[in-house]
Protein backbone atom coordinates (compact mmCIF):
# COMPACT_ATOMS: atom_id res chain seq x y z
CA UNK A 1 0.00 0.00 0.00
CA UNK A 2 1.32 3.43 -0.95
CA UNK A 3 1.90 5.68 2.05
CA UNK A 4 0.14 9.06 2.06
CA UNK A 5 2.61 11.92 2.34
CA UNK A 6 1.88 14.43 5.11
CA UNK A 7 0.15 17.59 3.95
CA UNK A 8 2.01 20.88 4.05
CA UNK A 9 1.17 24.58 4.00
CA UNK A 10 0.24 25.80 0.51
CA UNK A 11 -1.46 22.59 -0.58
CA UNK A 12 -5.19 22.33 -1.34
CA UNK A 13 -7.16 20.66 1.45
CA UNK A 14 -8.52 17.22 0.47
CA UNK A 15 -12.30 16.93 0.07
CA UNK A 16 -14.32 14.40 2.05
CA UNK A 17 -17.83 13.50 3.18
CA UNK A 18 -18.78 12.96 6.80
CA UNK A 19 -21.80 12.29 8.97
CA UNK A 20 -23.30 15.03 11.08
CA UNK A 21 -25.90 15.67 13.72
CA UNK A 22 -29.05 15.79 11.57
CA UNK A 23 -30.77 17.96 14.17
CA UNK A 24 -28.19 20.68 13.50
CA UNK A 25 -27.84 20.78 9.73
CA UNK A 26 -31.06 19.05 8.70
CA UNK A 27 -29.28 16.20 6.90
CA UNK A 28 -27.30 13.14 7.89
CA UNK A 29 -24.09 13.86 5.95
CA UNK A 30 -22.26 16.76 4.37
CA UNK A 31 -19.59 17.26 1.74
CA UNK A 32 -16.70 19.30 3.07
CA UNK A 33 -16.07 21.30 -0.13
CA UNK A 34 -19.47 23.00 0.10
CA UNK A 35 -18.24 24.88 3.18
CA UNK A 36 -15.78 26.86 1.04
CA UNK A 37 -16.05 30.62 0.79
CA UNK A 38 -14.82 31.50 4.29
CA UNK A 39 -11.81 30.85 6.50
CA UNK A 40 -12.07 27.44 8.13
CA UNK A 41 -10.48 25.98 11.24
CA UNK A 42 -10.59 22.23 10.60
CA UNK A 43 -9.81 20.38 13.83
CA UNK A 44 -9.31 16.61 13.83
CA UNK A 45 -9.52 15.71 17.51
CA UNK A 46 -10.35 11.99 17.61
CA UNK A 47 -12.50 12.01 20.74
CA UNK A 48 -13.80 14.68 23.07
CA UNK A 49 -12.99 12.47 26.08
CA UNK A 50 -9.35 13.63 25.94
CA UNK A 51 -8.91 16.37 28.59
CA UNK A 52 -6.79 18.59 26.31
CA UNK A 53 -9.36 18.27 23.52
CA UNK A 54 -12.22 19.10 25.89
CA UNK A 55 -10.39 22.27 26.99
CA UNK A 56 -9.82 23.32 23.38
CA UNK A 57 -13.44 22.72 22.36
CA UNK A 58 -14.67 24.75 25.32
CA UNK A 59 -12.40 27.62 24.32
CA UNK A 60 -13.59 27.53 20.70
CA UNK A 61 -17.24 27.36 21.71
CA UNK A 62 -16.86 30.67 23.51
CA UNK A 63 -15.54 32.55 20.46
CA UNK A 64 -18.71 33.54 18.65
CA UNK A 65 -16.96 36.81 17.83
CA UNK A 66 -14.67 34.96 15.40
CA UNK A 67 -16.83 32.05 14.29
CA UNK A 68 -19.79 33.99 12.98
CA UNK A 69 -21.61 35.00 9.83
CA UNK A 70 -19.91 33.92 6.61
CA UNK A 71 -16.31 34.89 7.30
CA UNK A 72 -15.08 32.03 9.50
CA UNK A 73 -16.18 28.51 10.33
CA UNK A 74 -15.07 25.94 12.89
CA UNK A 75 -15.32 22.30 11.80
CA UNK A 76 -14.57 19.76 14.52
CA UNK A 77 -13.97 16.21 13.26
CA UNK A 78 -14.51 13.34 15.72
CA UNK A 79 -14.09 9.61 15.15
CA UNK A 80 -15.97 8.70 18.33
CA UNK A 81 -19.75 8.14 17.86
CA UNK A 82 -20.28 8.55 21.60
CA UNK A 83 -19.20 12.18 21.29
CA UNK A 84 -22.55 12.66 19.55
CA UNK A 85 -24.59 10.06 21.40
CA UNK A 86 -23.60 11.56 24.76
CA UNK A 87 -23.67 15.19 23.58
CA UNK A 88 -20.09 15.92 24.60
CA UNK A 89 -19.91 18.88 22.20
CA UNK A 90 -22.17 21.94 22.32
CA UNK A 91 -23.14 23.43 18.96
CA UNK A 92 -24.29 26.91 19.91
CA UNK A 93 -23.60 28.55 16.60
CA UNK A 94 -24.24 27.70 12.93
CA UNK A 95 -20.60 28.60 12.26
CA UNK A 96 -19.40 25.87 14.64
CA UNK A 97 -20.12 22.39 13.31
CA UNK A 98 -19.09 18.89 14.41
CA UNK A 99 -18.76 15.98 11.99
CA UNK A 100 -18.27 12.25 12.54
CA UNK A 101 -15.41 10.50 10.74
CA UNK A 102 -16.10 7.09 12.29
CA UNK A 103 -13.89 5.05 9.96
CA UNK A 104 -11.05 7.59 10.03
CA UNK A 105 -11.10 8.06 6.24
CA UNK A 106 -10.98 11.85 6.38
CA UNK A 107 -8.21 11.89 9.00
CA UNK A 108 -6.23 9.51 6.83
CA UNK A 109 -6.50 11.89 3.86
CA UNK A 110 -4.97 14.59 6.03
CA UNK A 111 -2.32 12.27 7.44
CA UNK A 112 -3.22 12.95 11.08
CA UNK A 113 -2.96 10.47 13.94
CA UNK A 114 -3.02 13.00 16.80
CA UNK A 115 -5.27 16.02 17.41
CA UNK A 116 -4.34 18.59 14.75
CA UNK A 117 -5.93 21.73 13.31
CA UNK A 118 -5.66 23.10 9.79
CA UNK A 119 -6.42 26.74 8.97
CA UNK A 120 -7.83 27.02 5.44
CA UNK A 121 -8.46 29.91 3.07
CA UNK A 122 -11.88 30.48 1.45
CA UNK A 123 -10.61 28.47 -1.54
CA UNK A 124 -9.70 25.57 0.79
CA UNK A 125 -5.94 26.03 0.68
CA UNK A 126 -3.95 25.11 3.80
CA UNK A 127 -2.23 28.16 5.33
CA UNK A 128 -1.30 26.77 8.76
CA UNK A 129 -1.07 23.36 10.46
CA UNK A 130 -1.20 23.32 14.26
CA UNK A 131 -0.67 20.09 16.27
CA UNK A 132 -2.22 20.01 19.74
CA UNK A 133 0.47 19.90 22.43
CA UNK A 134 -0.48 22.52 25.01
CA UNK A 135 -4.19 23.59 24.88
CA UNK A 136 -3.57 27.24 25.77
CA UNK A 137 -0.77 27.64 23.22
CA UNK A 138 -2.81 25.77 20.60
CA UNK A 139 -5.91 27.94 21.03
CA UNK A 140 -3.86 31.14 21.24
CA UNK A 141 -2.00 30.42 18.03
CA UNK A 142 -5.16 29.63 16.08
CA UNK A 143 -7.17 32.54 17.45
CA UNK A 144 -4.34 34.97 16.82
CA UNK A 145 -3.90 33.91 13.21
CA UNK A 146 -7.63 33.83 12.54
CA UNK A 147 -8.07 37.26 14.15
CA UNK A 148 -5.38 38.71 11.89
CA UNK A 149 -7.04 37.25 8.82
CA UNK A 150 -10.47 38.58 9.74
CA UNK A 151 -9.10 42.03 10.57
CA UNK A 152 -8.09 42.48 6.94
CA UNK A 153 -10.76 43.67 4.50
CA UNK A 154 -11.98 40.87 2.21
CA UNK A 155 -9.76 40.57 -0.84
CA UNK A 156 -11.24 41.66 -4.15
CA UNK A 157 -11.26 38.74 -6.55
CA UNK A 158 -13.01 37.90 -9.78
CA UNK A 159 -14.34 34.40 -10.27
CA UNK A 160 -13.07 32.84 -13.54
CA UNK A 161 -16.32 33.34 -15.44
CA UNK A 162 -17.11 34.35 -19.01
CA UNK A 163 -19.87 36.89 -19.66
CA UNK A 164 -21.22 37.04 -23.22
CA UNK A 165 -23.85 39.68 -24.14
CA UNK A 166 -26.76 39.30 -26.57
CA UNK A 167 -26.77 35.53 -26.91
CA UNK A 168 -30.59 35.63 -26.87
CA UNK A 169 -32.51 38.68 -28.14
CA UNK A 170 -35.14 40.11 -25.80
CA UNK A 171 -38.06 38.93 -27.90
CA UNK A 172 -36.83 35.35 -27.71
CA UNK A 173 -36.28 35.69 -23.95
CA UNK A 174 -39.92 36.72 -23.64
CA UNK A 175 -41.03 33.80 -25.80
CA UNK A 176 -39.22 31.29 -23.59
CA UNK A 177 -40.82 32.79 -20.48
CA UNK A 178 -44.30 32.63 -22.06
CA UNK A 179 -43.78 29.01 -23.09
CA UNK A 180 -42.54 28.10 -19.63
CA UNK A 181 -45.48 29.78 -17.91
CA UNK A 182 -47.94 28.16 -20.30
CA UNK A 183 -46.52 24.67 -19.75
CA UNK A 184 -46.06 25.10 -16.01
CA UNK A 185 -42.78 24.30 -14.27
CA UNK A 186 -42.11 21.62 -11.69
CA UNK A 187 -39.54 20.94 -9.00
CA UNK A 188 -37.24 18.25 -10.33
CA UNK A 189 -34.35 16.27 -8.92
CA UNK A 190 -30.71 17.19 -9.20
CA UNK A 191 -30.28 14.52 -11.86
CA UNK A 192 -32.89 12.95 -14.12
CA UNK A 193 -32.45 9.94 -16.40
CA UNK A 194 -35.18 9.25 -18.97
CA UNK A 195 -37.48 11.54 -17.04
CA UNK A 196 -36.95 9.69 -13.75
CA UNK A 197 -35.53 11.45 -10.73
CA UNK A 198 -32.21 9.93 -9.67
CA UNK A 199 -31.44 12.42 -6.92
CA UNK A 200 -33.90 14.82 -5.32
CA UNK A 201 -32.97 18.03 -3.56
CA UNK A 202 -34.08 18.88 -0.08
CA UNK A 203 -36.36 21.96 -0.44
CA UNK A 204 -34.14 23.67 2.12
CA UNK A 205 -31.31 23.37 -0.42
CA UNK A 206 -33.07 24.47 -3.60
CA UNK A 207 -36.42 25.91 -4.61
CA UNK A 208 -36.84 26.27 -8.36
CA UNK A 209 -39.46 25.34 -10.95
CA UNK A 210 -38.09 23.92 -14.20
CA UNK A 211 -39.40 23.36 -17.71
CA UNK A 212 -37.57 21.42 -20.42
CA UNK A 213 -37.97 23.23 -23.74
CA UNK A 214 -40.32 20.98 -25.72
CA UNK A 215 -41.55 23.50 -28.27
CA UNK A 216 -39.62 22.39 -31.35
CA UNK A 217 -39.18 25.80 -33.07
CA UNK A 218 -37.95 27.32 -29.79
CA UNK A 219 -35.65 24.36 -29.23
CA UNK A 220 -34.12 24.69 -32.69
CA UNK A 221 -33.62 28.44 -32.28
CA UNK A 222 -31.97 27.91 -28.88
CA UNK A 223 -29.50 25.46 -30.41
CA UNK A 224 -28.71 27.79 -33.30
CA UNK A 225 -28.12 30.81 -31.07
CA UNK A 226 -25.87 28.88 -28.70
CA UNK A 227 -23.88 27.44 -31.59
CA UNK A 228 -23.36 30.73 -33.41
CA UNK A 229 -23.10 33.26 -30.56
CA UNK A 230 -21.92 31.47 -27.43
CA UNK A 231 -19.81 28.42 -28.23
CA UNK A 232 -17.14 30.29 -30.25
CA UNK A 233 -16.59 32.55 -27.23
CA UNK A 234 -16.37 29.55 -24.90
CA UNK A 235 -13.63 28.14 -27.10
CA UNK A 236 -11.78 31.47 -27.20
CA UNK A 237 -11.90 31.92 -23.42
CA UNK A 238 -11.31 28.34 -22.25
CA UNK A 239 -9.91 26.52 -25.32
CA UNK A 240 -12.77 24.07 -24.83
CA UNK A 241 -14.43 22.60 -27.91
CA UNK A 242 -18.05 21.89 -26.97
CA UNK A 243 -19.30 18.56 -28.31
CA UNK A 244 -22.46 18.17 -26.23
CA UNK A 245 -25.15 20.35 -24.67
CA UNK A 246 -26.73 18.33 -21.90
CA UNK A 247 -30.15 19.93 -21.60
CA UNK A 248 -32.40 22.79 -22.73
CA UNK A 249 -34.15 24.02 -19.62
CA UNK A 250 -35.86 27.17 -18.36
CA UNK A 251 -35.80 27.58 -14.60
CA UNK A 252 -37.81 29.97 -12.45
CA UNK A 253 -36.82 31.17 -8.99
CA UNK A 254 -40.07 32.64 -7.63
CA UNK A 255 -40.26 35.01 -4.67
CA UNK A 256 -43.62 33.51 -3.62
CA UNK A 257 -41.81 30.26 -2.76
CA UNK A 258 -38.53 31.89 -1.71
CA UNK A 259 -36.67 30.70 -4.82
CA UNK A 260 -32.97 30.05 -4.23
CA UNK A 261 -30.16 27.52 -4.68
CA UNK A 262 -27.68 27.00 -1.85
CA UNK A 263 -23.93 26.71 -2.51
CA UNK A 264 -23.10 23.64 -4.58
CA UNK A 265 -20.99 22.28 -7.44
CA UNK A 266 -22.45 20.82 -10.64
CA UNK A 267 -20.22 17.82 -11.35
CA UNK A 268 -19.47 16.07 -8.05
CA UNK A 269 -22.02 13.23 -8.37
CA UNK A 270 -20.86 10.24 -10.48
CA UNK A 271 -23.70 10.60 -13.00
CA UNK A 272 -22.75 14.21 -13.78
CA UNK A 273 -18.97 13.96 -13.56
CA UNK A 274 -18.81 14.50 -17.34
CA UNK A 275 -20.01 18.10 -17.00
CA UNK A 276 -17.38 20.72 -17.79
CA UNK A 277 -19.06 24.14 -18.01
CA UNK A 278 -22.38 25.54 -16.84
CA UNK A 279 -24.25 28.30 -18.65
CA UNK A 280 -27.00 30.53 -17.35
CA UNK A 281 -28.75 33.06 -19.57
CA UNK A 282 -31.00 35.51 -17.76
CA UNK A 283 -34.40 35.97 -19.46
CA UNK A 284 -35.97 38.86 -17.54
CA UNK A 285 -35.21 41.71 -15.16
CA UNK A 286 -38.44 42.48 -13.28
CA UNK A 287 -37.43 40.91 -9.97
CA UNK A 288 -35.26 41.54 -6.92
CA UNK A 289 -32.55 39.25 -5.56
CA UNK A 290 -31.55 36.14 -7.48
CA UNK A 291 -27.85 36.96 -7.74
CA UNK A 292 -25.31 34.38 -8.87
CA UNK A 293 -22.38 34.20 -6.44
CA UNK A 294 -19.10 32.29 -6.21
CA UNK A 295 -18.21 32.14 -2.48
CA UNK A 296 -14.66 30.90 -3.03
CA UNK A 297 -13.83 34.08 -4.91
CA UNK A 298 -15.14 36.80 -2.63
CA UNK A 299 -18.44 38.63 -2.40
CA UNK A 300 -18.93 39.82 -5.96
CA UNK A 301 -22.35 38.86 -7.32
CA UNK A 302 -23.57 38.56 -10.90
CA UNK A 303 -26.88 39.54 -12.44
CA UNK A 304 -26.93 40.15 -16.16
CA UNK A 305 -29.42 41.85 -18.51
CA UNK A 306 -31.84 39.59 -20.39
CA UNK A 307 -30.14 37.54 -23.09
CA UNK A 308 -26.65 37.75 -21.57
CA UNK A 309 -24.85 34.49 -20.76
CA UNK A 310 -22.58 33.59 -17.86
CA UNK A 311 -20.35 30.55 -18.39
CA UNK A 312 -18.28 28.97 -15.62
CA UNK A 313 -16.59 25.71 -14.69
CA UNK A 314 -18.93 23.15 -13.13
CA UNK A 315 -16.34 22.55 -10.41
CA UNK A 316 -16.75 26.09 -9.00
CA UNK A 317 -18.82 26.45 -5.84
CA UNK A 318 -21.77 28.71 -6.66
CA UNK A 319 -25.16 29.73 -5.33
CA UNK A 320 -28.25 31.73 -6.30
CA UNK A 321 -29.41 34.14 -3.61
CA UNK A 322 -33.13 34.23 -2.72
CA UNK A 323 -35.47 36.08 -5.06
CA UNK A 324 -37.36 38.57 -2.90
CA UNK A 325 -39.75 40.06 -5.48
CA UNK A 326 -41.23 38.64 -8.67
CA UNK A 327 -39.78 35.68 -10.51
CA UNK A 328 -36.35 35.21 -12.05
CA UNK A 329 -36.35 33.20 -15.28
CA UNK A 330 -33.18 31.80 -16.82
CA UNK A 331 -32.06 29.32 -19.44
CA UNK A 332 -29.82 26.77 -17.67
CA UNK A 333 -27.60 24.16 -19.24
CA UNK A 334 -24.24 22.38 -19.23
Amino acid sequence: MTAISPLSVGEPAPWFSAATDSNHLGKSSVTFDEFAGRYIVLFFFGTATLPDVADVLTAFEGRNDLFADKRALFLGISKDPDDFNQARMRQKNTAQIYLLDSNGAAAKQYGVTEPTAFILTPTLQIIEIVPLTDPAVFVGRIMSHLGELLAKPPSVQNAPVLVVPQVFDRAFCGQLIDLSESAGGREIGAIETDGKVVERFDPEFRKRLDWYISHEPALQRTRKLLERRLLPMVYRAFQFNTTRIERYLVGCYDASTGGYFRAHRDNTAPLVAHRRFAVTINLNEDYDGGYLCFPEFGHQSYRTPPGEAIVFSCSLLHEVTPVTRGGSYAFLSF
